[in-house]
């Protein structure tokens, strides 16, 4: 099975401000991420408000997603990035035909 992590929120400082600490803290987590079994991230900025950010994230493991997203190191890294905690849900695959 195939799951989706959104995360949405507002960035601190500037979209290129944001844009730098968004890139370290991917540097900084990407491989453990990927052990854990996140195929994908992709990042997200409004075009009408460029400090509005969207990522969406690909994983093949229910259970170390729960196990990242609770780990208070990346909720440390996170306040670094967003105003405020952003909001983060989990989705998994409907089943139902797509294109």
């Amino acid at each position: 099975m195939k799951y989706i992590v959104t995360v949405r929120g507002m960035l601190k400082g500037s979209p290129d401000e944001a844009k730098k600490v968004h890139n370290e803290i991917i540097a900084k987590t990407s491989a453990l991420s990927q052990s854990m079994g996140n195929v994908a991230h992709q990042p997200h900025l409004n075009v009408q408000n460029g400090k509005e950010f969207f990522s969406i994230d690909s994983w093949d493991n229910l259970e170390n997603i729960q196990k990242l997203y609770s780990d208070p190191n990346l909720a440390a890294e996170f306040g670094k990035l967003f105003e405020g905690m952003p909001d983060i849900a989990v989705w998994t695959e409907s089943g139902w035909m797509e294109y």
